[in-house]
């Protein structure tokens, strides 16, 4: 990865862990990496816990970098966030999984955020 991308990618988990932290939430975790994959950001508010895939892009060529979010993409997410409850203390009541898109173009700074953007397979 190229160390503009990565920087825009960093810049982008930072402006999400902020607004998760103005909406009350306590980010548990950045970055948090395993054999399976990573997770972006992890925030706990109660009794929920969000694990956040962060998606950013330096163009406004797309209509939102959370379409770049696969199937492939989010199995890889779920495998790491039942790794990640498999080694915290205690047990959430709810889970959730969020998508967030941020757009650094030309016309400023712009967040999508999918609340709920998918369902880990073992879920069911």
């Amino acid at each position: 990865m190229s160390d503009r991308r990565a920087q825009t990618g960093q810049a982008a988990e930072a402006v999400v862990a902020r607004r998760f932290e103005e909406a009350g939430f306590v980010v548990e975790a950045r970055n948090w990496r395993c054999k399976g994959g990573e997770l972006d950001v992890v925030a706990a508010r109660g009794e929920l816990l969000v694990f956040v895939e962060v998606r950013s892009v330096t163009t406004d060529f797309l209509d939102s970098p959370t379409l770049t979010v696969s199937a492939a993409k989010q199995g890889r997410v779920a495998r790491a966030a039942d790794l990640y409850l498999r080694r915290r203390a205690v047990a959430p009541r709810d889970i959730r999984f969020d998508v967030v898109g941020v757009v650094f173009g030309a016309h400023g700074t712009r967040v999508e955020h999918l609340v709920d953007a998918f369902t880990s397979p073992w879920a069911f």
